[in-house]
């Protein structure tokens, strides 16, 4: 049946999604885990709860790869061969049809893993009907074992710069090259250059053969000191000379207050993939007050944006973030902060449009808020009727399987 309420596109609105009942359907709440997205799918890498039918219960299950179905608002399991034993603090990223899982850790926190990658095609099965995942180990003598660290990929390149060893914040930055399977030291920082070493929390983007790396804390481990850096400055690695640059950013020229994001930790972090000058902070917290904001920072201009009034629903860290390529933002878990200063962890998945789409993506939008209940009851004759493009017809057919 056909919504009353006449469609709008809503630009920096947020929605939240339904979730998908029953609870053990649904990947397991964990914070601070990476999500990847397409325009169809919210990918997660997790352990999810396994429900018994003989008494009635629940159980963990193994790790797995999970993917939300944004037009069925349903979870489903991906059949996986080969995946990681582990999976806090771990990073995935998307390229194409590749799925890459990169570092982590177990509960218990323990150092045990080497710097591995495990890549695999969703577009590709094998026999058993299942994605098969390949391990790329350290082939060139990089004995490190971390996790947390930011990791980026370009082309047949994947960027990391490293994160927690054995307690030691590093910010090395190593590169993969995916033809070869090799890793490459690019710049051994630790020491040698300022404001690089016992960095936690900073997150990086790459644009144009350079890395962006700012935000999160100075870490004085032997002092048990944390001091938050400040947005104003900027780290930048360029690529083509292996160094180091240090930049000053410029404060949001419609604002006067504020001008700059507040210092801050544990922020949600994405970058736009068809406009990639284009990065979106939002939340955390400086270790007194949660924070709800959203800014956006221009790479070509190094420029802060405040896209107020627009902000999160609630006060929020540790939560994950990703765009997909239409421009559509996605949040899910985190820790929310009350009005009462109480926090709670929450799997609420949030969306907004942070970004004009094509007109034939908000076309679409149009039509599966009018007609989403209608078209996944309807027969596969009578989509076919509609005269719907293939891409939208694939679309509404899979998703018709999981409601």
């Amino acid at each position: 049946m056909a919504t009353s309420m006449e469609y709008r596109f809503k630009r920096l609105e947020f929605d939240i999604l339904p979730k998908n009942p029953p609870e053990w359907d649904r990947p397991l709440c964990v914070i601070d885990q990476g999500i990847a997205s397409n325009d169809d799918y919210l990918f997660k890498y997790n352990r999810y709860r396994k429900h018994s039918a003989k008494n009635n219960s629940e159980e963990l299950a193994n790790e797995t790869l999970m993917k939300y179905n944004f037009i069925a608002d349903r979870w489903e399991k991906i059949k996986c061969k080969n995946l990681p034993t582990y999976f806090q603090l771990t990073s995935i990223l998307m390229s194409g049809n590749f799925i890459i899982i990169h570092g982590g850790k177990d509960f218990e926190f323990i150092n045990e893993y080497t710097f591995q990658l495990f890549v695999g095609n969703l577009a590709k099965k094998n026999q058993d009907n299942c994605v098969e995942f390949e391990e790329i180990c350290s082939t060139n003598g990089i004995p490190i074992t971390e996790y947390g660290q930011p990791v980026l990929i370009d082309g047949k390149f994947v960027y990391s710069l490293n994160g927690t060893s054995e307690y030691q914040n590093e910010m090395d930055v190593y590169r993969l090259d995916l033809c070869t399977k090799e890793w490459q030291l690019l710049c051994q920082a630790r020491g040698k250059h300022p404001r690089t070493d016992e960095n936690l929390r900073r997150e990086v983007a790459y644009y144009d053969n350079h890395l962006y790396m700012f935000g999160g804390a100075h870490v004085m481990i032997l002092l048990k000191n944390m001091y938050l850096d400040t947005f104003e400055d900027i780290q930048v690695f360029d690529i083509s000379t292996n160094k180091w640059k240090y930049f000053k950013t410029l404060p949001d020229l419609q604002n006067s207050s504020p001008s700059y994001p507040a210092n801050r930790c544990y922020y949600g972090w994405a970058q736009c993939p068809t406009q990639p000058e284009y990065v979106y902070m939002s939340g955390g917290s400086d270790n007194v007050n949660f924070f709800s904001d959203i800014w956006r920072l221009n790479l070509n201009t190094l420029q802060w944006c405040n896209l107020m009034p627009s902000k999160l629903p609630k006060s929020m860290i540790l939560h994950s973030s990703t765009v997909v390529p239409s421009g559509r933002i996605y949040y899910y878990n985190g820790i929310v902060s009350t009005e009462s200063s109480n926090m709670y962890q929450k799997d609420d998945m949030m969306c907004a449009w942070i970004r004009i789409p094509k007109l034939k993506a908000i076309c679409w939008d149009a039509m599966l808020y009018y007609f989403k209940d209608q078209m996944l009851k309807s027969s596969l004759e009578d989509l076919q009727n509609l005269g719907l493009p293939l891409e939208y017809y694939e679309n509404i057919t899979k998703a018709k399987t999981l409601v």
